[in-house]
């Protein structure tokens, strides 16, 4: 019995590692960090064809099959809740909401930049959209400040690829932007 549960458990930890090695790669990956997403997917697909070849060497009994769709399964977990731990990259937060005033008043005291755009809702009341740009690792704290002024706020947040200048950029290095501003740099 241990001779089959044996491979069967180091095809399930190579896969727990490339499986989320990948997860990892291609969150990079759609952040346009190139050269770390190549390092990751070299050694991603290292360790998937050594979990491969423990697979093929051996007969195909149902615990290697187990095996490699358990560490499948384990790994995508894994590598998104490191992607959560180590919140990468920065967001962007709308929030529509009556009180647009006092959260952007709270978000500034709490150093966040905000931009407001003030608006009439569908019912004819006065709202406003609250934007700010934050990294992913505040967006708790930023979501905490929105919902202590109104829990009521709709919020939405969705990843940021790009952003040319605003009000944490001077902290980042120097990046060139490709596509539609070709070459541009930003300092």
């Amino acid at each position: 019995m241990l001779e089959a549960i044996g491979p069967a458990v180091v095809i399930f930890l190579l896969r727990c590692v490339d499986v989320s090695l990948g997860t990892l790669r291609l969150i990079l990956t759609v952040q346009g960090r190139r050269t770390v997403s190549a390092v990751i997917g070299l050694v991603e697909v290292s360790v998937f064809i050594t979990a491969v070849a423990k697979v093929v060497a051996g007969p195909l009994d149902p615990w290697r099959v187990i095996g490699y769709g358990g560490g499948f399964a384990a790994g995508t977990f894994i590598g998104m809740t490191i992607d959560r731990r180590l919140a990468l990259g920065d967001v962007i937060v709308r929030a529509i909401t009556r009180s647009f005033e006092p959260i952007m008043v709270a978000l500034t005291s709490s150093g966040f930049g905000v931009t407001v755009v003030e608006g009439r809702g569908g019912r004819g009341s006065d709202v406003g959209v609250v934007f700010s740009v934050a990294h992913r690792r505040r967006l708790g704290e930023l979501l905490t400040v929105i919902r202590g002024v109104d829990a009521g706020a709709i919020v939405t947040v969705q990843e940021v690829r790009t952003q040319l200048l605003g009000y944490f950029s001077p902290k980042r290095p120097a990046l060139t932007v490709r596509g539609p501003l070709e070459d541009t740099r930003i300092p």
